[in-house]
């Protein structure tokens, strides 16, 4: 037989029990459950990923790595897709060297974020192992889709995408089936 313990003592010893097992877990901090990552961008900012997605839309996080000038034609497309308010864009910058920064003859055209990984910090979090690579994020922070193509991302601007990213169904309006009629018309 167990020896007779007092209500309130037990209730503490719960207590510290279940204080115990909370500081043991490791804090949850968005996507992933890992510590923020901080990266300064382009312009000398700091972002701090996750906290810097916003919750009322889909991120597109754009990975490229600066050691390869067929990265540097992405930039344009990249900046059309950044002023779509159906999701927001980031470019994350892998790079050996810092001297190429200031010799990118697309400077003027990253108008979008752009943080930059030298040291692979979020790539590596992420899993990316190639250049480019497009990650489609829902506004809490889960990954949606991977792309490796710029012309593969223009449909996640869509409706049909962007219900996805917040996990509802999607059906066309009227509009929509317009669109699909005149595009068949066209033979498009």
């Amino acid at each position: 037989m167990l020896p007779e313990v007092p209500e309130a003592e037990e209730e503490s010893q719960v207590m510290r029990t279940c204080r115990t097992l909370l500081l043991s877990l490791p804090l949850c901090l968005g996507p992933g459950c890992a510590s923020p990552v901080a990266l300064h961008t382009y312009d000398g900012d700091v972002l701090v990923y996750p906290d810097f997605l916003p919750t009322n839309r889909p991120t597109v996080l754009a990975f490229l790595d600066g050691n390869d000038r067929r990265c540097d034609k992405l930039v344009r497309p990249l900046r059309a897709l950044s002023s779509r308010k159906e999701a927001y864009l980031v470019g994350i910058l892998a790079y050996e060297d810092n001297a190429f920064l200031d010799q990118i003859s697309t400077k003027r055209d990253i108008l979008f974020p752009m943080m930059l990984d030298p040291r692979k910090k979020l790539i590596d979090r992420l899993g990316i192992s190639r250049y480019p690579t497009y990650v489609y994020l829902s506004p809490q922070g889960k990954e949606i889709a991977r792309a490796y193509e710029v012309e593969k991302i223009t449909e996640w601007y869509t409706p049909l995408w962007v219900h996805r990213a917040y996990g509802r169904s999607y059906r066309k309006t009227e509009e929509d089936l317009a669109k699909d009629g005149d595009r068949d018309e066209k033979g498009g």
